[in-house]
């Protein structure tokens, strides 16, 4: 917003200069350019004012759009950490680059060859559930993806959730898994492969 405010000064205090040298064409430009800063800086703060600004962007490490939620930077799933060591360990543990499996076109990373191989016997049982995006906000229609680092593991499925909050609200309240697991088919046909 910061951007749009100077963006918006400069053409302010260039306009008169273009309007003694008669440039109409730019001066309507710069008019139009103005309007779509007022427009921008409108959206921004409804954004902003409606907690929206809070939602997780890719830019944070773990990408909105897909079915599987993956690191943009490497491409590995949820966000490279080994999906077995949740039900071994009890705990996210980072993967590494060494122990690499790919399913379903997707890289997964592992703590161990022994994980990797557990995962590749039986992949099914050790992906996260909805793709590794919130369970809570996938109930309200919203595919966010969850962090590696807030999970709970739920009649043998890993759950990975966006905030402590959710994750809280999940294990007190049933009703938000059946409600996400009914509309997972219909978000994840909206996301990319």
């Amino acid at each position: 917003m910061i951007i749009l405010s100077m963006s918006c000064r400069r053409l302010e205090r260039a306009e008169p200069h273009l309007r003694t040298a008669r440039i109409l064409p730019r001066l309507v430009l710069i008019q139009g350019f103005r309007s779509v800063c007022d427009v921008l800086k409108a959206v921004a703060i409804a954004f902003t004012m409606a907690g929206l600004s809070n939602l997780p962007l890719a830019a944070e490490g773990l990408r909105v759009q897909e079915k599987i939620v993956t690191d943009p930077w490497n491409g590995a799933a949820i966000g490279g950490f080994d999906p077995v060591a949740y039900f071994v360990e009890q705990r996210p543990i980072p993967g590494s680059p060494q122990h690499l499996a790919i399913h379903a076109g997707i890289a997964w990373h592992f703590n161990s060859e022994s994980n990797r191989v557990a995962f590749l016997e039986s992949p099914e049982a050790y992906l996260p559930a909805l793709g590794g995006h919130d369970p809570v906000m996938v109930a309200s229609g919203v595919p966010v993806p969850g962090h590696p680092h807030l999970f709970a593991i739920v009649e043998g499925r890993l759950f990975l959730f966006r905030r402590s909050e959710n994750r809280e609200r999940f294990l007190a309240n049933a009703s938000f898994r059946r409600e996400a697991e009914r509309l997972w088919p219909d978000i994840q046909r909206q996301l990319s492969p």
